[in-house]
């Protein structure tokens, strides 16, 4: 009894290969949806958050990390001339461009939080530029409160250090409360605002659309990898009929 062609030999540890490649991009694939189906999730709840009252923070709060991802309301007052800007940001169009951070001291108290008051030109980021956006009287805003924005633990990420000769950062990579402070003359309470837009949209710095979420590039991703996998199955299955029409004509 022979044993067919591509039962035996080398053609073993080759369907296996090819077996084990298979799975794994199709694997990669399904995480990829599992990734994407994550993000509608996070997506959603944080619209449905827009829905709910804000909760006050006064600073006197016993657990601030309660109100991280909850939409919030503060007065006070912004500490115009410790403004600073966020590189690499863009707005809801597209526009490459700046957002604009500031400490609020809050009413009746001595510390502050940073707020992330929005989006402005890349043009827009000396500290003469921010003058023109500084607010003198007591504002009470809304937005989502966020944890602190760490640098990761990798010798590739961005720093952010002051230019040289100068010893105070204007431009930040990340909402690095604990780095801020060094720059700020009173506390900062260990999370920062998100603002939200108000009617006067067409103001700068301008908010970015809370409800303008995009679900990331994992779709692409998946399709890309079932591509992949697609393709892996039509070379492999090309290679098997070349290897049957060479056994058949010997």
């Amino acid at each position: 009894m022979h044993t067919h062609p591509l039962l035996r030999g080398a053609w073993i540890p080759k369907h296996l290969f090819a077996l084990t490649i298979f799975i794994t991009l199709v694997s990669l694939g399904i995480w990829q949806l599992l990734r994407l189906d994550e993000r509608r999730s996070a997506n959603a709840e944080r619209i449905a958050l827009l829905d709910q009252a804000p909760l006050t923070i006064t600073g006197t709060e016993p657990d601030l990390a309660a109100l991280i991802g909850r939409k919030v309301r503060v007065t006070g007052t912004y500490r115009n001339e410790e403004s600073v800007v966020l590189r690499g940001r863009r707005s809801d169009s597209g526009v490459d461009g700046v957002h604009l951070l500031t400490p609020l001291q809050l009413s009746g108290n001595e510390a502050a939080i940073l707020v992330d008051r929005g989006w402005l030109p890349s043009n827009q980021r000396s500290p003469s530029d921010l003058a023109g956006y500084a607010v003198a009287r007591e504002v009470t805003l809304e937005g989502f409160a966020w944890a602190p924005q760490v640098r990761p633990d990798s010798p590739l990420a961005p720093r952010d250090l002051p230019l040289p000769g100068e010893t105070r950062v204007e431009a930040w990579v990340r909402v690095d409360v604990a780095g801020l402070q060094q720059q700020v003359g009173i506390p900062l309470l260990p999370l920062y605002i998100e603002v939200l837009p108000t009617a006067d949209a067409a103001t700068l710095p301008r908010p970015p659309d809370p409800r303008q979420l995009d679900e990331g590039p994992h779709l692409g991703y998946a399709l890309q990898w079932f591509t992949f996998a697609g393709m892996m199955i039509v070379v492999y299955t090309i290679l098997i009929r070349q290897e049957l029409q060479r056994y058949a004509t010997t």
